[in-house]
């Protein structure tokens, strides 16, 4: 039978390699990612990883970083100014929502756009890109290490060089916060400031492995949670974590009625939350949609870079809209094309709130379309049909490996500018849509290139 794989995975460097057994796979993959939030206990696990030519691989670091960078500017540009700013984007900070702004303004511009973890399909020309996670609190680093681990030792051998490259994303953060605390002036201490609960874990092991490997490289580096602050970070003038990767989201605190006054006390004590509120501004939805619509300041290349790898997206709001070439009424145009288009939240995470038209009733898609028109707080984007890769797997000890054609949504991830390799998640049954790990139960992965 022919392949499924999409041309866009043009390399198997492993295919002929010399593997562990398909129990030794389970095994070793379930022992890197215990307590992890992942479902390597209870779903079919890969045998190999995803892979692509270094070419590819590289092509998809090189337009995230650009794509990345024209956000950012396209937040500056919205306004001279903060207030202005969030006016552009209709959000309002309060005590629940973007409540860790600091009035270093140039601060927050400089560094807003540090971590970002792009959501990627590959459609039939080639990736495009959905959405940007920009904050410290996105998946993707810890599993993604995890999983470099685990093929390293699958597939490495004394004496043999392994088939693939590994660009491990704590080795690229630990490199930005290196740089960071150069250039502010600050000791190699950092804290890393999440929540168990956050990660489906019983331990705090999803973080545990991220502090021992900036400990290795030198740092003073410990995992806090909600009941370690603000004492564990010490007393203003005297901290012992002078920087804090904010590795959580504030409306998960808020939901399950966990303060948010210890954050502010560490801020209020001297220490950096860092990567800075601005970032979740950089990844507002509606900023993509302004880079899709086009703008005054863009020059050619970058409205070509658009075109090429970004889906028609736009402000879900009244009004006309160009559409190939006409002009056309966004509610008509999307009532009429239903299965052509999806409806997400401009601020929302792990596919929360996202409508696929394809998947819902004519009166369904109708009633979502008018209420996000309504409100002004979504973007409309084109749907991209993903494209397959035929992926091997095994349902669990002593079973036997198979193919399955699956559906990945890619994530390259960016700390600094650095390549922090590509996280991938995809559901075993070779569903496509909405792709989300706690909610959905999807199973996760790397992209490795040929080396």
């Amino acid at each position: 039978m022919e392949s499924e794989t999409h041309r866009w995975f043009d390399a198997r460097p492993y295919r002929h390699h010399e593997r562990s057994p398909a129990d030794d796979v389970v095994e070793v993959l379930r022992d890197e990612l215990r307590d992890c939030g992942t479902w390597v206990h209870t779903q079919p696990v890969p045998l190999e990883p995803f892979a692509v030519s270094k070419a590819t691989y590289d092509e998809l670091f090189s337009a995230a970083r650009g794509l990345l960078g024209l956000l950012r500017q396209a937040l500056l540009e919205s306004a001279p100014d903060r207030p202005g700013r969030l006016a552009a984007l209709g959000v309002r900070p309060t005590t629940h929502s973007f409540p860790f702004f600091i009035d270093d303004d140039a601060f927050e511009l400089r560094h807003c756009d540090a971590m970002a973890r792009p959501d990627v399909v590959i459609g039939p020309d080639g990736p495009r890109f959905l959405e940007f996670n920009v904050s410290g609190a996105f998946g993707g680093p810890t599993e993604a290490h995890g999983f470099d681990r685990a093929w390293t030792r699958l597939f490495g051998a004394p004496g043999r060089p392994l088939p693939f490259t590994v660009d491990d994303p704590f080795a690229a953060r630990t490199e930005l916060f290196e740089e960071l605390c150069d250039s502010l002036g600050l000791p190699r201490a950092v804290a890393l400031v999440g929540n168990r609960v956050d990660r489906r874990g019983e331990t705090t092991r999803y973080f545990d492995g991220e502090a021992a490997y900036l400990r290795e490289r030198g740092f003073d580096a410990q995992v806090l949670e909600p009941g370690d602050l603000p004492h564990k970070v010490g007393r203003p003038g005297q901290l012992r974590f002078p920087l804090a990767l904010r590795y959580f989201a504030p409306a998960d605190w808020v939901s399950r009625g966990e303060p948010l006054d210890p954050v502010h006390a560490i801020l209020d004590a001297g220490c950096v939350l860092y990567p800075p509120e601005s970032s979740y501004l950089v990844a507002n939805k509606k900023v993509l949609a302004w880079l899709s619509e086009g703008r005054p300041w863009m020059a050619g290349n970058d409205q070509r870079l658009v075109t090429r790898y970004v889906p028609w997206t736009r402000v879900a709001r009244e009004g006309k809209v160009e559409w190939r070439g006409d002009r056309v009424d966004l509610l008509r145009l999307l009532t009429t094309h239903r299965e052509s288009f999806v409806v997400k939240p401009a601020v929302g995470m792990m596919g929360r709130g996202v409508v696929m038209g394809r998947t819902c009733t004519q009166p369904q898609w109708e009633a979502t379309v008018t209420s996000a028109l309504d409100a002004g707080d979504s973007i409309v984007q084109e749907y991209v049909e993903p494209g397959r890769y035929e992926l091997e797997m095994v349902a669990g000890p002593g079973s036997t490996p198979y193919r399955s054609s699956v559906a990945p949504v890619l994530s390259p991830c960016l700390f600094g500018g650095r390549t922090g390799g590509v996280y991938a998640r995809y559901y075993p049954d070779g569903r496509s849509g909405v792709v989300g790990v706690a909610q959905g139960g999807a199973m996760e992965n790397v992209v490795l290139a040929a080396a």
